[in-house]
């Protein structure tokens, strides 16, 4: 017997964590399997790909987020395996396949096809099948709906600062360090170059950033391109790369996990390297400068 939440949970931010943890507690109290099923991709991202902003997270990482959380099972799928559902139809397998006897939902919930069904819709199917259900008001930070479209906003805007009031944390870059040509190194700035997994995954406003990782337990520092590289590259692909200027670090191979803090400039292309080193050094003295002057970051 399962209590359940079900949304895409995109980035897993503060209006899912306070879901999250509601389905738990209702699952502890009447000894149930507190479960989170979980679309991949979201419907916009389906009807309307090229109009969508990218995600947040990938499902693999919102299950390890969900499941901090205290859910035991994340189940994710496919929104197209079920879209064609009507309301019924979907209600019928949450009853018969999930054997579901509690149900915790955000006020803007839909489900069915054509999103014929809301939170509403699903209470009045929970006291006809047997399950409960609980639907969450809305939550709101900084006078604002909290939501992962929000979050993708702010972020394709150049405010990273802004997004852990919506997202509980700062929004990070994930991926795998490889090699390429070098150059970092050879103009006195060795960088990181991640390699993120394949997936439709949202990139930042293009430019340079302060940023954190925390790498053997320590937290580090640096600045973080993310772009086409206009001064070296001419393919349009777009790149992740990072310098930390507090420590000599070999990282090739390893798993970074890059928290964006604040946006610094906008990606140039200069007119040869020593215009492009003497940029990053600015970075570097500016990015300096904040760390040292904050207390949080």
């Amino acid at each position: 017997m399962r209590a359940i939440t079900i949304g895409v949970f995109d980035g897993v931010h503060v209006g899912h964590v306070f879901i999250a943890k509601r389905m738990v507690e209702h699952a502890k109290k009447y000894d149930l399997k507190a479960t989170a099923f979980v679309f991949a991709l979201p419907y916009e991202a389906l009807i309307e790909p090229n109009d969508f902003y990218g995600l947040l997270t990938t499902p693999l990482e919102r299950i390890e987020l969900l499941k901090g959380y205290g859910i035991d099972e994340v189940i994710i799928k496919d929104l197209r395996d079920i879209f064609q559902m009507n309301t019924t139809e979907f209600v019928k397998m949450l009853v018969n396949d999930l054997k579901v006897r509690s149900v915790c939902i955000g006020h803007d919930f839909k489900f069915g096809k054509g999103a014929n069904g809301d939170a509403e819709m699903m209470a009045e199917f929970g006291k006809r099948e047997g399950f409960e259900v609980t639907i969450i008001p809305k939550i709101t930070k900084r006078g604002n709906r909290v939501s992962s479209s929000l979050i993708r906003y702010e972020l394709k805007a150049g405010r990273p600062e802004v997004v852990p009031a919506y997202l509980g944390r700062y929004f990070a870059i994930t991926g795998k360090v490889f090699r390429e040509r070098g150059l970092g190194t050879k103009i006195g700035f060795p960088t990181a170059n991640l390699k993120r997994p394949e997936y439709p995954l949202l990139v930042p406003k293009y430019g340079v950033y302060i940023v954190r990782s925390t790498i053997d337990g320590e937290t580090l520092h640096g600045v973080m391109n993310i772009g086409t590289r206009p001064t070296t590259d001419k393919n349009g692909r777009v790149t992740y790369e990072v310098h930390f200027f507090e420590k000599k670090l070999n990282l090739f191979g390893r798993n970074l996990k890059i928290e964006l803090l604040r946006y610094m400039r906008p990606e140039i292309k200069f007119s040869s390297l020593s215009e492009l080193k003497d940029a990053i050094e600015n970075d570097v003295k500016v990015a300096r400068s904040v760390i040292n002057s904050s207390k949080t970051l």
